[in-house]
């Protein structure tokens, strides 16, 4: 029997080397004949995946960036909604990142744009809106802007009951886009046409398919592409445009479920050759394949970075309420007790309508210093929203977390901040509920907290009270 698999191995081990000696002379064989369609190729290939990366790949994960980081729920829900914050938001974004940002939004049936303006969201005005909740996808790329092309990449955003709450997109203006293909096509020579899933011709570096308000070519509209044929079926193919021979290479970009088209010009000869021996392209193909996962690999790395930003909050440094509930679910699976304090600043409007908002801005720094202070290694603390902070601390018990909060409550009490030559003191409110992790969500935990704090802030606010069952 031992005989018997050993022979098998020896079959097998023999198998391969002929096959791997058979493709190694064959390769050899074309190698020398192929290798400028090679070179042309390859000089292709990296240029072409640094522009998805910068130019289409890049918005994408920040439209979905900034969807998954708001909590859209409590920011258009609430009573105390500021419109004009919102669009302030949208602008600093907008400088921040040189990229248009809006929310569209089914509460108020509002566009809010980055440009300050609002855009009611009628039906039969607005097509696109209603168009995009017909087609039931979670993400979608189009074009918009009447007058003043852009092209959006829009990502459908839900609430905690997975309601529908709107949409919210980055757009990149048409014309960024046509001046980065003009830089490209002088540098690598070749043109590229993006193509989405209804074959019309989106973006392109070919100034005669350039999409207007009122065009939008169809791929089926050249005279080298025939109506109906197949996705990838041009690829390698060499076609000819006003006398000159073009390889076209193509590319599935998944992410949009588009595909890219690149025109490879070719001389005479090159094109001759390529004809003879297209078959070799298979050889690349592991090649593009090996670095298609590269770069897929790169850009998760990319998007996980985003996220990381996303979950901090840009004033004070601290964690934001995405951190700290990702925080809470990886404390459920751990197990364990939790001390939740809830807190909030005391009188802080008044601060904000007595010297302004950049006042109330030093004052939510300071007070978050003090906060991370007082804390063991273990523990954090996170801007829950306005003039909200919450800390969780691991493992303590009730003395302890009571402890933690009142040494928090005196220091911000003793705290004194220079606002407009004037010393201000501040002081805060806190609520403190205890459980274990894992028998209730952070929504149930901070609700008990949230009960209490509103008790201290009743009873004449600048003190410590904790949540009791019998309370």
């Amino acid at each position: 029997m031992n005989s018997l698999l050993i022979t098998r191995r020896l079959a097998i081990v023999l198998i391969l080397s002929l096959c791997g000696a058979f493709f190694y002379a064959t390769y050899n064989a074309i190698e020398n004949i192929v290798a400028e369609q090679s070179r042309v190729q390859q000089e292709a290939v990296s240029p072409v995946y640094e522009l998805v990366r910068d130019e289409l790949l890049r918005p994408l994960y920040i439209a979905e960036t900034f969807a998954s980081s708001i909590d859209f729920t409590v920011a258009m829900d609430s009573p105390d909604f500021d419109e004009e914050l919102l669009l302030r938001r949208l602008r600093d974004m907008e400088e921040d990142l040189g990229l248009t940002f809006f929310f569209a939004s089914e509460l108020t049936r509002k566009q809010y744009l980055s440009n300050g303006t609002t855009l009611d969201l009628i039906e039969g005005e607005v097509a696109w809106y209603f168009e995009a909740q017909e087609q039931g996808k979670d993400f979608m790329a189009d074009l918009g802007q009447v007058g003043d092309v852009h092209l959006y990449f829009d990502v459908k955003v839900y609430g905690s009951e997975r309601e529908f709450l709107g949409y919210v997109g980055v757009g990149m203006h048409l014309q960024q886009f046509i001046d980065t293909f003009d830089r490209y096509k002088a540098r690598y020579g070749y043109d590229f046409l993006f193509v989405n899933d209804q074959d019309e011709i989106i973006l392109t570096s070919l100034p005669e398919l350039v999409v207007t308000d009122a065009y939008i070519p169809k791929l089926e509209s050249l005279e080298w592409f025939a109506h109906g044929d197949a996705p990838g079926s041009h690829d390698s193919e060499i076609i000819q445009v006003d006398d000159e021979d073009f390889l076209i290479s193509e590319y599935g970009i998944q992410e949009l479920g588009w595909r890219l088209l690149l025109l490879i010009p070719l001389e005479a000869r090159q094109a001759q050759t390529t004809r003879s021996f297209v078959i070799s392209a298979a050889t690349a193909v592991i090649s593009v394949l090996l670095l298609a996962l590269t770069i897929y690999y790169l850009m998760l790395l990319y998007k996980q970075n985003l996220e990381k930003r996303a979950e901090i909050d840009s004033l004070t440094g601290l964690p934001n309420r995405a951190f700290i509930q990702r925080y809470y679910d990886q404390m459920q699976r751990d197990g364990g007790t939790l001390c939740a304090i809830i807190i909030d600043l005391d009188r802080f409007k008044k601060i904000n309508d007595t010297y302004g908002h950049e006042a109330g801005d030093r004052v939510l720094e300071a007070a978050a210093s003090v906060f991370k202070e007082v804390l063991r290694d273990k523990d954090i603390v996170g801007r829950w929203g306005g003039e909200e902070f919450v800390m969780l601390l691991p493992a303590t018990s009730v003395e302890t977390g009571m402890a933690i909060a009142e040494r928090a409550r005196k220091r911000l009490e003793n705290l004194t901040i220079e606002l407009r030559e004037s010393n201000v003191s501040i002081t805060a409110s806190f609520g403190v509920a205890f459980g274990p992790a894992s028998d209730e969500s952070l929504a149930d935990l901070m609700d008990r907290a949230d009960k209490v704090l509103y008790e201290a802030k009743e009873n004449g606010r600048n003190q410590v009270m904790l949540y009791k069952e019998a309370s």
